[in-house]
């Protein structure tokens, strides 16, 4: 590492997804080399050490101590470690500041689209008693007509885009019939699978057709608490609500009766709208409702796949170029 103080520096910072501090430093140090870039290498787990640089910041990697960033008045380009870009919401000032925001969307979709599967299918097929059961040495079969198959069934994706296209081939693959809500969509039109993608103008018809609603929305000011009590009466009686997106798109008091008066079948989901989820949540005892603390889009080369796309783009970058999955700050992704 350079001692010269003119050097801008690009910060690569290692929290929640467990950077390979040695191996980052090597890829990014070799792309910077190649490109000839006058930059300086800082790779740290302490916020004590960035906040003496923060003047000298250009580019910044990884799990930063989000409440910095708008501290570095030189930082050009922050590449989130996430898919999302929930950190918008949580300092909203960011998205008048000048530098531009990456993620890593597109790798996570094949974890995710798994991870429904495994929820649905563990409810659909009674697994969850089975494995209480086993607990307890516990030989005792759920009865005939409480089993539920997927063919035939409606499945309704809210947030239709990448991801959603994964859970829909392997919906497809259960025979089931797929229908995809996406923001931008103009008008009902079928796409490359035999999906039907309609407009979010037709959110309420749709949930009323549909078996699964399979939630994969990020968390914007417009996806705030989108689904709600109103939205929930919509269901169709007895569907399951999965949401593998962020939970404050959902109002969890209005899901919990929804639940409870039975409206819903059951609730699967990986996100919640306080994370943790409190002790004292009503969704824990709640035997119609799984929970997983969200790690749907875990994978076993996480890095690896996110570092990718981080050196993608900084190559992108050192040549001036427009960057992968750049995060619109006004709309929030």
């Amino acid at each position: 590492m350079s001692n010269s103080s003119s050097k801008g520096i690009l910060l690569v910072a290692e929290s929640i997804h467990n950077i390979r501090m040695n191996t980052a430093a090597e890829l990014i140090g070799d792309a910077l080399r190649k490109a000839g870039a006058n930059l300086e290498i800082l790779v740290t787990r302490d916020k004590a050490e960035a906040e003496k640089v923060l003047d000298r910041i250009e580019i910044a990697f990884g799990d930063i101590p989000f409440e910095l960033i708008p501290k570095m008045p030189n930082l050009r380009w922050l590449q989130l470690w996430s898919a999302g870009a929930d950190i918008l919401q949580a300092i909203p000032e960011l998205k008048t500041l000048p530098f531009s925001m990456t993620t890593t969307s597109g790798i996570h979709g094949q974890q995710i689209a798994e991870h429904v599967f495994a929820l649905i299918l563990t409810r659909a097929r009674k697994m969850e008693r089975a494995f209480r059961n086993q607990g307890g040495h516990v030989w005792n079969r759920p009865k005939m007509g409480e089993m539920s198959t997927l063919k035939g069934k409606a499945m309704l994706i809210l947030g239709y885009g990448v991801i959603g296209e994964k859970v829909a081939r392997a919906a497809l693959a259960f025979g089931m019939k797929v229908s995809g809500l996406r923001r931008r969509a103009g008008e009902l039109t079928t796409d490359k699978l035999g999906v039907t993608v309609m407009p979010a103008a037709q959110l309420y018809e749709a949930l009323g057709q549909a078996d699964y609603v399979v939630n994969i929305l990020p968390h914007t000011a417009d996806t705030e608490y989108r689904l709600g009590k109103k939205e929930f009466d919509s269901f169709k009686p007895q569907a399951v609500y999965v949401n593998v997106g962020r939970g404050k798109t959902t109002c969890e008091t209005a899901l919990a009766e929804a639940l409870r008066t039975g409206r819903l079948a059951a609730a699967l989901l990986d996100v919640t709208e306080t994370e943790p989820l409190p002790g004292d949540s009503p969704l824990w005892d709640m035997e119609n409702v799984l929970i997983t603390p969200h790690y749907a889009g875990f994978h076993e080369d996480y890095n690896g796949l996110a570092m990718d796309i981080a050196l993608e783009n900084l190559g992108r970058y050192l040549r001036g170029e427009t960057l992968r999955n750049l995060v619109d700050k006004g709309a929030g992704y």
